[in-house]
């Protein structure tokens, strides 16, 4: 499995109303795109969001999605914020 690092990139871009998160976060998916959409599953504020948008997590002129060779602690299917917590469970 490997560990994406997340990062806002564009944090005025409107799309950011379709998410409970706004900085850094860590996914432990098989690909990038896994990871963005994995990111975008847990994080996201369902009808209350911005209709039409989707999550800025999948959206590469929103977030950067870099692989993390040097984390190996994550587990499968889980994003974790800066601070070591779960996100979404």
């Amino acid at each position: 499995m490997n560990i994406y690092r997340l990062d806002p990139i564009d944090p005025d871009h409107p799309s950011w109303q379709n998410s409970t998160e706004q900085e850094c976060v860590w996914a432990a998916a098989p690909t990038p795109k896994d990871a963005r959409d994995l990111v975008a599953d847990k994080t996201g504020v369902g009808l209350h969001g911005a209709a039409g948008i989707p999550s800025p997590w999948q959206d590469e002129r929103v977030t950067s999605c870099v692989w993390e060779p040097s984390i190996t602690h994550i587990r499968a299917g889980t994003v974790v914020r800066g601070d070591g917590s779960l996100v979404g469970d």
